[in-house]
């Protein structure tokens, strides 16, 4: 059975979330809470300044417009069908750099330059919004020698240089989770201390670079510190304190926003638990708070990821799995768009198509994207066009909500509410945070508008079940509504009219300094709120000395009875008095000296202080009507009360035992937010909070107040409009969003009407999407509804049909016999002429030819040949490249390319004896009796003959006379490709001198003359001035690039009147074994994890084996399994590791090793590192999937010949404590880069 990292709330049914639900007036069901929301458009509501929904806060993408995987296509899907933008990317100025040998400012502009040349020769260049974060990894920013101040330095030149203003991302996010990531910056084992350290380190990184981009005016908004899991009340607020608090003390004046990450669910590490509702509403609160004690201002939050994260589900792609996530978006969505004054960007986590993992992953999907491979176009292992995921539901959810808020009323913590208004359409989105349904009856304040429809799109995600969409329109308003366990629904009303606002509510949150307030039973908690805006159409006498008198519940309780009519009646003629003053003198009452006589008497008359008393218990201080609410945030344990008593100046008001979302019971305590509702008649200027609780555990994190006052309408006018989009082409299938500006960007009224020249070659809705209809012009027209300002935009429909551009290798070219010509079956899909460009690249990915067929557009398929003058050289790890370019266009105008990688071009191998003989079969031992594959050299004149005396093991040998002259012996047959460059050989062979005098050799060597004469040296010759003793002669030869024929060997016995006896010619390959680690079994062939043992922080669940199954190839490899809590992997001691890697000689050395895991992705580290010396490390971080992966870096030597300690090497992997390991490693290898 399937699980989800989800908790169910307790004290709430989940049965009737299952149960299937309809619109309209409900059937309802006899189980389902009910609540009431009320929703004024007559009244245009604004969040501190803002009221209008800016959609690119809030409806993005984790990804970016040139995402490799991306399509154009894609990109207009997202774009125009799913009304998202792209939110967030992975590179910026250190992946640029790579190492703390950051490029000079000379430097940045030279290659910033370039990368705005290669970035504009994109065909997605257009696509790219200014508006998105560029974030990196931190292992690009903490590398060795990093330097904070002087990465600043170059991160600015980054943002200056390699960005036109239009495509510079406004946003700067310079390390993405980077707290979770500092224990695998400190060598050894866990040390808090030093994680905290590096925390600091990375925090000051952040500090540095906001500084030079304040100090150079640079308007990209540097964000941190993206933290992962912000379970700030851990450890009594332990975390706040050393994390969040921490980096806002040593960064936050430089940050232009608190960036972190909201999710469902376990992020990384920590507690199974929800963030959506009350928890992530005491995160902001609290972080709110803070900056308002730091800087007497809100930092804006940046909230770079959120969402759900799930757990339980098969890799393969499932609705059911895709839909989960669906829930929390939603949850976290809603509290997000009640702080739109606060937010700088906010980004569910959905990413495009994450071609990075499918790729990995036997073409199964990210579970986070929301494009997914189509099965039925994954062409010889390519994928080539792709399915929508569940999670574009969210998108097409909210596609069309925009406008202006308008007010609403609601006091249910588990129903989010928000309500906007644009034109004649007003948009009404509903969530549920229950696991229960609920009753929701709806209605409006009466103003006149006749409902001509209603579109109701709901999105109910049953646990383990896949989302149910629906989008249905109706004539008949609905009352009510049942909604499922955690649905939303988005009714989008059309009026006959337009609406109008005749007034404003606006909502403010007020802050104060305390925060962190221990809980003590008891003990009174005071809260100071100053400077508040409050409703007072009709200030009264009571009214206007409010600020001077202490409100005392206890004396209104022990007031006389028989003296409250004589209260109120005094009390009436000191307002009757104060009238007059007030018609008088209007605003400048106080001046009056019968108002000053009145206040001395307030001042010293017990009975008017007690007037006064009874006045504020009945009426309050002002004649306010606004929604009021103390937003408590909380942390205690579960068994804990709640329910604090809470005064507002004297004024006891309930606190609610209900709050947004579940009951937290998987936490180890509550963290959340309670809002408390407040009469709007209570409140003063400056307002006093009290709580006491009575009983002792926990804080109260933060105090809010958040008031709504009402306010006149003033209308900004409109002045004009402009396109954003001009000259815009479209395929006769495609359709276009158009995006026209209401000028000013304030204007009240941004309805604008649309229109069409022809709506026979495109039309255009109410939303500005253009839908084709037949090629042609057309001009399309958006014009303001107030003023009748008009803006036009060309429309060319394009006569081409809409098609992925994709080119796919479907030939095998693993391996191919060595030829001039490589042939490659090409399948294609174009949406117009283009060419189909085959190049190969040679064993060190260095292009070598290309050659191209152009196609028509359309699907079909091509073949290709590439032919070169000779023949390619033997070798493996070649690569084939297809690609798709314009006609006669280079690399820059492809539109999709399908590489080959790792092909063998197999030359026809030697034969090689089990003696390991290159020789063998060709009668070196002369056992044939004969000379059987040899040849006389051309100038041989002596005499040779196979004899039996002249054996020296064997039966034959070899006698040599040359009395009459030299003799030359050569082997014709030597096997084709043996010789090439890199290659060692040894030639030996047994010889005998049985009669002559003084010294006499001569000589051996290799030679081939099929293009022109190349050889080996003679030297050193052979020879001896002993006779009838055997000897052995060894020569080793080094190898070179020769043709692959034509090579033979020739013995030479030079010196004349000389008798030998030769026998036993061998020619071994002694080509040495590149890899450094050959010798300490970094395959695992010995089926003994021997000489390696396990890594320090392996624990008791670790279990390490040799099997034949974990072997990428060969017989042997090596399975780990752990639960996953500590990182886990293996260690090769110090006294057995090479130390080639630190020998300071200049040399580059290429590490590699085959992983896999069985249990999802995973994150680890190969390092190589002596103790002590932690800068001196050579490392890499790598990700694996499901699928086996080989991981290659290059680095440089280091050194460490001035070490007291020798290296080890570590290869682990990080903990995975959500899901446990289970890994196979393979074929560890360390060879020099020649």
């Amino acid at each position: 059975m399937y699980t989800v990292v989800a908790m169910v709330k307790a004290r709430k049914s989940y049965i009737a979330s299952l149960i299937a639900l309809s619109l309209g007036t409900a059937t309802g069901l006899a189980n389902a809470e009910s609540a009431s929301v009320t929703i004024d458009l007559s009244k245009q509501q604004y969040i501190g300044d803002v009221s209008e929904l800016t959609r690119n806060k809030f409806f993005n993408l984790h990804g970016t417009a040139t995402a490799p995987g991306l399509a154009e296509m894609d990109v207009k899907y997202i774009l125009n069908e799913l009304n998202a933008d792209f939110g967030r990317g992975f590179w910026g100025p250190m992946a640029q750099a790579k190492t703390a040998n950051y490029p000079s400012t000379e430097e940045a502009m030279a290659q910033g330059a370039v990368s705005i040349a290669n970035a504009k020769a994109n065909p997605k260049y257009k696509y790219i919004s200014n508006r998105r974060v560029a974030t990196e990894h931190p292992y690009n920013v903490i590398v060795e020698g990093n330097d904070p101040i002087e990465g600043a330095r170059w991160a600015a030149d980054f943002f200056q240089y390699f960005y036109e203003d239009d495509k510079r991302p406004i946003f700067y996010e310079p390390m993405n989770e980077p707290f979770v990531h500092a224990h695998e910056f400190v060598d050894g084992p866990w040390d808090n201390a030093k994680n905290e350290e590096m925390q600091r380190h990375m925090a000051t990184w952040f500090a540095e670079i906001g500084r030079e981009f304040d100090a150079r005016g640079i308007e990209t908004n540097v964000v941190g510190f993206s933290s992962a899991w912000p379970s700030l009340e851990l450890n009594n607020f332990a975390h706040w304190e050393s994390r969040m608090k921490m980096f806002m003390d040593v960064a936050g004046d430089h940050m232009d926003g608190i960036a972190f990450h909201l999710y469902d669910g376990v992020n990384v590490t920590g507690q199974d638990n929800f963030r959506s509702g009350s928890n992530a509403e005491a995160i902001m609160d609290l972080q709110e708070t803070y900056s308002y004690v730091k800087w007497d201002a809100i930092k804006p939050h940046a909230v770079t990821e959120y969402g759900g994260i799930v757990q339980g589900y098969p890799e393969e792609y499932s609705p059911e799995k895709s839909s989960q996530e669906l829930r929390s978006y939603n949850h976290i969505l809603f509290s997000l768009l009640a702080r739109e004054d606060r937010i700088l960007t906010s980004i569910p986590f959905i990413t495009g198509a994450a071609k990075w993992y499918y790729d990995s992953h036997n073409n199964n999907p990210y579970s986070a994207t929301v494009l997914y491979p189509d099965p039925d176009k994954i062409l010889a292992g390519k994928v080539n066009g792709y399915l929508p995921t569940e999670k574009a539901k969210f998108y097409h959810l909210w596609s069309e909500v925009k406008g202006n808020r308008v007010d609403f009323t609601n006091v249910d913590p588990d129903l989010a509410v928000h309500a906007f208004v644009y034109g004649n359409k007003a948009y009404i989105a509903l969530n549920n945070h229950e696991d229960d349904a609920k009753q929701v009856d709806l209605s409006f304040v009466d103003a006149g508008q006749v409902v001509e429809q209603v579109r109701t799109k709901r999105l109910d995600v049953p646990y383990n079940e896949a989302a149910i969409y629906s989008d249905e329109t109706s004539d008949i308003a609905p009352t009510q509504l049942t909604m499922a366990g955690h649905e939303t629904i988005v009714l989008e009303y059309t009026f006959a009219e337009p609406i109008v606002h005749s007034g404003v509510v606006r909502e403010r949150s007020y802050y104060n300094d305390n925060h962190i307030l221990p809980i003590e039973a008891g003990n009174t908690l005071s809260y100071e709120f100053a400077d508040v805006e409050i409703d007072q159409d009709d200030l009264s006498f009571a009214d206007s000395v409010a600020t001077s008198i202490e409100y005392d519940a206890d004396v209104v309780a022990n007031l006389n009875p028989r003296l409250i009519k004589l209260y109120r009646f005094v009390l009436r003629n000191y307002n009757h008095i104060f009238n007059q003053i007030k018609r008088k003198r209007g605003d400048a009452y106080a001046d009056s000296p019968v108002y000053k006589a009145m206040l001395k008497r307030v001042q010293r008359s017990g009975f008017l202080r007690n007037a006064l008393m009874l006045h504020y218990s009945e009426n309050g201080y002002n004649d306010g009507q606004g929604e009021v609410s103390l937003r408590m945030g909380i942390s205690r344990k579960h068994d804990m009360s709640k329910q604090p008593v809470v005064t507002v100046n004297g004024h006891a008001v309930e606190v609610p035992n209900d709050w947004a979302g579940y009951d937290q019971v998987e936490r180890e305590d509550f963290f959340g937010v309670i809002e408390i509702p407040v009469p709007a008649k209570f409140l003063k200027t400056h307002n006093t909070v009290n709580v006491t609780f009575d009983d002792t555990q926990g804080f109260v994190s933060s105090m809010v107040l958040n008031v709504e006052t009402d306010e006149m309408y003033q209308a900004t006018a409109v002045e004009g409009i402009e396109f954003e989009d001009v000259d815009v082409s479209i395929n006769k299938d495609g359709i276009h969003r158009l995006t026209a500006n209401v000028l000013p960007a304030n204007a009240s009224n941004k309805y604008v009407l649309w229109s069409s020249s022809d709506n026979t070659v495109a039309t255009v809705d109410e939303n500005g999407v253009v839908g084709a209809v037949a090629p042609g012009f057309v001009v399309i027209s958006a014009t303001t509804y107030e003023g009748e300002f008009v803006a036009t935009t060309d429309i060319t429909v394009e006569d081409k049909l809409t098609l992925r551009n994709t080119v796919t290798i479907t030939s095998d070219l693993s391996e191919l016999e060595q030829s001039n010509v490589i042939t490659a079956t090409v399948t294609y899909s174009s949406d117009e002429d283009r060419d189909v460009v085959l190049s190969l690249f040679d064993v060190n990915n260095s292009w070598m030819k290309d050659t191209r067929v152009t196609v028509p557009a359309g699907e079909g398929e091509v073949t290709v040949s590439l032919e070169f003058n000779d023949d390619i050289p033997a070798g493996e790890g070649y690569r084939v490249l297809a690609a798709l370019h314009d006609v006669g266009g280079n690399w820059r105008t492809s539109v999709d390319g399908h590489s080959v990688t790792g092909i063998n071009i197999v030359a026809i191998e030697p034969e090689i004896l089990e003696d390991g003989t290159i020789l063998s079969g060709l009668n070196t031992g002369f056992e044939a009796g004969d000379l059987t594959d040899w040849e006389f050299a051309w100038d041989s004149a002596g005499v040779v003959d196979v004899t039996t005396d002249a054996a020296n093991s064997g039966d034959y040998g070899l006698y040599i006379n040359t009395t009459d002259g030299a003799v030359g012996l050569v082997v014709a047959d030597i096997p084709e490709g043996m010789m090439q460059a890199g290659k060692k050989f040894k030639l030996s062979y047994d010889i005998k001198r049985v009669s002559g005098s003084g010294w006499a050799g001569g000589f051996a060597q290799l030679w081939n003359n099929t293009e022109a004469w190349v050889s080996t040296s003679q030297g050193p010759w052979f020879g001896t001035s002993g006779l009838n003793q055997w000897f052995t002669v060894e020569k080793e030869i080094d190898g070179a690039d020769w043709p692959a024929t034509g090579t033979r060997l020739q013995i030479n016995f030079r010196t004349a009147g000389q008798e030998w006896y030769l026998d036993n010619v061998k020619l071994e390959d002694i080509t040495p074994d590149p890899n450094i680690l050959s010798d300490v079994n970094g395959d695992f062939e010995s089926a003994d994890i021997t000489p390696w043992v396990s890594y320090w922080e392996n624990n008791d669940t670790t279990v390490m084996s040799i099997a034949d199954y974990a072997a990428s190839e060969g017989n042997s490899g090596l399975h780990i399994t752990a639960d996953g809590s500590t990182n886990t992997g293996i260690t090769l001691p110090s006294d057995i590791t090479p130390q080639d890697l630190g020998q300071a000689q200049g040399k580059q050395y290429k590490i590699s090793f085959d992983v896999k895991s069985n249990n999802g992705r995973i994150t680890g580290w190969f390092r190589s590192v002596a103790q002590g010396a932690w800068d001196s490390r050579v490392e890499t971080w790598f990700d694996v999937g499901d699928t086996w992966k080989t991981v290659e870096i290059v680095r440089d030597q280091v050194d460490w010949t001035i070490l007291d300690n020798k290296a080890r090497i570590d290869l682990y992997f990080n903990q995975n404590g959500g899901t446990g390991m289970d890994v196979y490693i393979d074929n560890i290898r360390i060879e020099v880069v020649e």
